[in-house]
């Protein structure tokens, strides 16, 4: 019985020595706790941390040594950002003995943690310091130390001055493996381990190493002047490009080699060629000239009034190519290759032309007309003497007629300006279109672009027949169909206010009005408007523009051709209405509307 109490006694003193330890170290690190051996026994959480803090600060690790060849950095910790993470590491000594479940009891927690703290009072117990490091720092490191390492590497270069070829050789660059290294250092930075790292430097040699080789081609190339020669039909043409000139043509390009280097190529510039044989051409392109011709009926004969010339022209594409080759290959003489154009209106082949009969003819008048007008009127008509057409080919008015300007002949006379009649340059010129298109359709030839006046003019009788032109824009323009040349004779006969378009080739059709033009839509105009004008005197009034009805006409035509075909087609025109306009001077009473 003594020893069952006995024994009971000192198992409940056991108890209390136990219980008493824990209290003693409930918020302190237990006994025999150290950190790099900075005893901690008995230290709260703050008075470790700040201890380690204390003792350990700067961080006293090892030496890192960066070599590469003769080269050596040398890095301590503070340079890598390396120091103790004094919290965290005061957290895991005070976390020694207490590895208990959360929420367990305090003898099931006392049984797992009671075994560490005696082995720690027994034996002691070493936390390794936590460490951290400055990833910026290290980031710096690298890009210093390879900013000192990298070079790089220069390729061989050739430039030209004046006709001297000159060249820079290249050198290999080198490289700094900057990942390798940030990897190596981030490794031994987080356990605060010391060393030497090799660096890793790669070569980084130059695509072009030399650039003699193109250089002395380029010296060669340039050795001589280029001789070129131009034949056409106005005999030989010479040209010279000296060194200087083909030194300006020389361009260096890169090409790979079979080993998977690169090396500088000698070509010439197609462009810079081009541009010269842009100015070469101005000088030796010589444009065909059509042969201008007239008809004599009575004769049946056609009579040559301008023969016609053969024309040349550089084949530019063609030559730069053969420059190229020229310089390239070291040939210092070359033919240029020209085209020959011949005219399409060949004077030495007017027997064969088919022009032998009149095939249309059409004449409108202009009596009432000024002098100025009736003076447009044989300044236009004369630009259609000896014209020729080409089978398959187009008439454009515009084309023959040029410019409308006092600078070609033409004077002030009255013409349709927006909604207005006024005075203005090439008045009349009208009236010539007018009667080629009337020429035309009694022709039977297919009308390509044919415009209407604005209102239905009084010289140009039937309406639906007349003709606008306004250069450039507004043109008539009809296709020679016929398979012949065809010829247009114009004739002004200014004593008779008429003027005619005669056209001879080959008949093979006959055409004719179906019925008369078709009118419909007639609109009369607004009253007349009357404005002052201080050119005239009071009590004076003058009417400038005449009314004319607004109407829409239909003209049809028919052409019979002399296989049996049968073509039917309509030209449309619609006419506004023209209001009247009267000019008055200051002060006088004029008529309201």
């Amino acid at each position: 019985m003594f020893f069952i109490v006995f024994f009971e006694l000192v198992i409940l003193a056991s108890l209390g020595i136990v219980a008493s330890y824990q209290f003693r170290y409930r918020e302190r690190i237990y006994p025999g706790v150290s950190v790099a051996g900075i005893p901690l026994d008995g230290m709260s959480l703050d008075e470790a941390r700040r201890s380690i803090e204390q003792e350990m600060t700067p961080y006293p690790g090892e030496t890192l040594f960066l070599r590469w060849g003769d080269r050596m950095w040398v890095l301590g910790p503070d340079d890598l950002g390396v120091g103790v993470d004094a919290k965290s590491t005061a957290a895991l000594a005070y976390a020694v003995g207490r590895k208990g479940v959360p929420g367990g009891t305090f003898l099931t927690n006392l049984g797992a943690d009671l075994p560490e703290q005696w082995g720690s009072l027994a034996f002691g117990r070493h936390i390794e310091p936590v460490l951290q490091y400055d990833e910026g720092k290290i980031a710096v490191i690298v890009h210093r130390i390879a900013d000192e390492v990298n070079l790089a590497p220069r390729e061989a270069t050739l430039s030209i001055n004046g006709l001297d070829i000159n060249t820079t050789p290249g050198y290999a660059g080198r490289q700094l493996n900057a990942d390798e290294l940030r990897y190596a250092l981030n490794t031994l930075a987080r356990v605060g381990a010391g060393g030497v790292i090799d660096l890793e430097v790669q070569e980084r040699p130059p695509a072009i190493i030399s650039a003699e080789d193109a250089a002395t081609t380029a010296r060669a190339l340039l050795d001589a002047p280029l001789i070129m020669t131009a034949e056409g039909v106005n005999g030989e043409h010479q040209l010279a490009v000296d060194e200087a000139m083909m030194r300006d043509w020389l361009t260096f390009t890169t090409a790979a080699t079979a080993g998977g280097k690169l090396e500088l190529k000698v070509e010439a510039d197609r462009e810079k060629i081009a541009a010269y044989l842009k100015e070469v051409a101005k000088q030796i392109d010589l444009p065909a000239s059509e042969a201008t011709l007239d008809f004599d009926p009575a004769s049946g004969r056609v009579i040559v009034l301008t023969p016609s010339e053969t024309g040349q022209r550089l084949d530019q594409e063609t030559a730069v190519g053969a420059i190229e080759q020229a310089i390239l290959s070291r040939t210092r003489s070359l033919t240029l290759p020209m085209v020959i154009d011949q005219p399409r209106v060949d004077s030495s082949k007017t027997a064969e032309m088919g022009i032998k009969e009149l095939v249309s003819t059409a004449t409108t008048y202009f009596k009432g007309s000024s002098k100025e007008r009736v003076h447009n009127i044989i300044v236009a008509a004369e630009k259609f003497e000896g014209v020729v057409v080409p089978p398959g080919e187009q008439f454009s008015f515009n084309e023959h007629v040029g410019a409308v300007s006092v600078a070609d002949g033409f004077v002030d006379s009255l013409i349709i300006r927006g909604d207005r009649t006024e005075t203005g340059v090439g008045g009349g010129v009208c009236q010539v279109s007018t009667t080629a298109f009337q020429a035309a359709f009694w022709g039977g030839f297919p009308i390509l672009e044919r415009y209407p006046h604005s209102y239905a003019v009084g010289y140009y009788n039937p309406p639906g027949l007349d003709a606008t032109i306004y250069s450039p824009t507004a043109d008539f323009r009809f296709l020679n169909d016929t398979g012949h040349f065809l010829l247009i004779k114009p004739q002004v006969e200014a004593d008779k206010s008429q003027v005619t378009f005669r056209i001879y080739g080959t008949k093979d059709r006959d055409v004719e009005m179906v019925g008369k033009p078709e009118i419909t839509n007639v609109r009369k105009p607004e009253p007349p408007i009357y404005e002052e004008s201080a050119a005239l005197a009071t009590g004076k009034i003058k009417q400038v523009d005449w009314a004319k009805d607004g109407m829409d006409v239909v003209v049809k035509r028919q052409i019979s051709f002399n296989d049996g075909t049968v073509k039917n087609d309509k030209f449309v025109s619609k006419y506004r209405p023209w209001r009247a306009v009267y000019q008055y001077g200051p002060g006088t009473q004029v008529p309201t509307n």
